[in-house]
């Protein structure tokens, strides 16, 4: 970021708020607006840097209105925070992270990046809650809801009362009655033309472990996570540490 302004002949290369205000300072102004942030992160103003650079740039230009960018040269030990929350010190750079107004990461691309490949970062706000909950090793448990009258399917409610999975789900309630997850119905290939919630459960850290009518039970919903070898309920996880003590 702070690094980079003698390239700004080069590239147009970082925001201009950055000259009064810190990367972390930035990334959290932008989530508190609603803003998806860009962090870029490189080691050197090479060729590649440059393209990515170009790529998130011109996009945002676009879509300024939802998203905003900084970019991190991860030798400078000022940006240490960032670099050390995506871990982004192991990984091929440059790089360049999507992340949602709620903290969640929603893309990551090493290397080189195109414009389609961001615009495919921006979710929905549910389907950023759903990302943020497997982020947080939750089991994602997602209503999709014909509109907000529906009531949830009774196999979730018992799901949630389950005592093994208890502390360990993460419900999300998206209605095809709001425009704004209209997205997020067509990426999940759930039509929102519903007469009945349809229900989807989500292992960390993305694993689909199916998708389910509303007339779902809670006993088929916990069978079903404990077939997917996803589940972390203490019962697998006993189980597999069982097993790991046979091999």
């Amino acid at each position: 970021m702070r690094y980079l302004f003698c390239l700004i002949a080069a590239v147009s290369f970082a925001p201009a708020s950055s000259i009064i205000a810190g990367t972390t300072e930035q990334v959290e102004t932008a989530a508190e607006s609603g803003k998806y942030t860009y962090v870029m992160f490189y080691r050197s103003n090479d060729d590649a840097t440059q393209r990515m650079a170009r790529a998130v740039q011109s996009h945002v230009a676009e879509v300024g209105d939802r998203t905003t960018w900084v970019t991190v040269n991860v030798h400078d030990r000022r940006e240490a925070p960032l670099v050390k929350r995506f871990d982004a010190s192991r990984i091929p750079l440059p790089a360049v992270f999507g992340v949602a107004p709620n903290g969640a990461v929603t893309g990551v691309f090493r290397e080189k990046v195109n414009e389609e490949q961001l615009h495919m970062a921006i979710l929905t706000p549910m389907y950023s809650d759903m990302v943020k909950g497997l982020q947080s090793q939750r089991i994602a448990v997602v209503c999709m809801m014909p509109d907000a009258d529906a009531p949830i399917p009774t196999g979730v409610k018992a799901l949630q009362q389950n005592p093994a999975f208890e502390g360990k789900l993460h419900q999300v309630r998206a209605c095809a009655s709001d425009s704004s997850e209209a997205e997020f119905f067509r990426r999940m290939h759930v039509d929102p033309d519903l007469d009945a919630p349809v229900v989807l459960v989500f292992a960390p850290p993305g694993t689909h472990v199916g998708t389910f009518e509303a007339t779902v039970s809670g006993q088929e919903l916990a069978q079903a996570l404990h077939r997917s070898g996803k589940c972390n309920c203490s019962k697998c996880q006993r189980n597999r540490r069982a097993a790991s003590g046979k091999r």
